[in-house]
């Protein structure tokens, strides 16, 4: 795996204020992994340094993103925040 700098600009939905509806709607568009591609993705993540891998195993888990922060969204903090704080950890 390299540690080159990576300069690619991925293809991500953006959230940006005001839009949470439209970007959740962006996020379940995209298609589910099963277990077997998702394994196939980290393996070739790992041993390769494949980014077209992480690129995908990043959008495929945006929308658990987008779940786990609906569970907080009682705590006075808008949806849209709370997203991007759980995409910043993905």
């Amino acid at each position: 795996m390299t540690h080159a700098l990576v300069t690619h600009q991925f293809q991500l939905p953006t959230l940006s204020a005001g839009s949470a509806e439209a970007y959740i709607s962006s996020v379940n568009r995209i298609p589910v992994l099963s277990a077997e591609e998702e394994h196939e993705l980290a393996v070739r993540l790992r041993d390769q340094g494949d980014l077209d891998a992480a690129r995908q195993l990043v959008l495929a888990h945006l929308r658990f993103v987008v779940y786990v922060a609906r569970g907080y969204s009682g705590y006075g903090l808008p949806l849209s925040d709370l997203v991007q704080e759980g995409n910043i950890g993905l």
